[in-house]
């Protein structure tokens, strides 16, 4: 008796949804999603929520989704970033930064030499990445714009 695969079967989770490549979910109902970094390496996440919508089981803490967590990862990914690395500071996630770009013009890299010198002095940048929230670099921002720089100055 001949098997025969069906191509347009798709893995489900507990709730019938669709699971997308990489992720699965585990016999205690939390969700898994599988990666590779950029230098080949496994890393696991995992989130009780696939959506932000779903429901936490009774008695878990509140956790970012799993689909959210896929697309920082992502984004994360193609900036270069290492999104298993949570001990990185703000200063030297910029020089991170910094050292990708090549090739800009001269005025450019005095403009990011500038913003690592200011980051190096400023407690801002001791800051752990994983501890600054979009709101507090919109803060940073203003303050340095009010402390007299100009917006080009402020947003390079």
């Amino acid at each position: 008796m001949e098997r025969r695969i069906i191509l347009s079967e798709k893995r489900r989770d507990k709730k019938k949804r669709i699971l997308r490549n990489g992720e699965s979910q585990r016999k205690d109902g939390r969700y898994t999603y599988k990666y590779t970094d950029n230098s080949g390496k496994s890393h696991f996440v995992y989130s009780w929520k696939l959506e932000k919508t779903d429901k936490l089981p009774q008695g878990k803490k509140d956790c970012e989704s799993l689909r959210d967590m896929e697309r920082r990862i992502k984004k994360e990914l193609e900036k270069g970033i290492d999104p298993s690395n949570n001990k990185i500071t703000v200063l030297e996630l910029v020089k991170k930064y910094v050292e990708q770009k090549t090739g800009v013009k001269y005025g450019t890299k005095q403009g990011y030499e500038a913003v690592v010198s200011r980051l190096k002095t400023d407690d801002f940048g001791q800051k752990m990445t994983t501890k600054v929230k979009p709101s507090d670099a919109k803060m940073r921002c203003i303050k340095l714009q009010q402390s007299g720089l100009c917006f080009g100055t402020v947003n390079v």
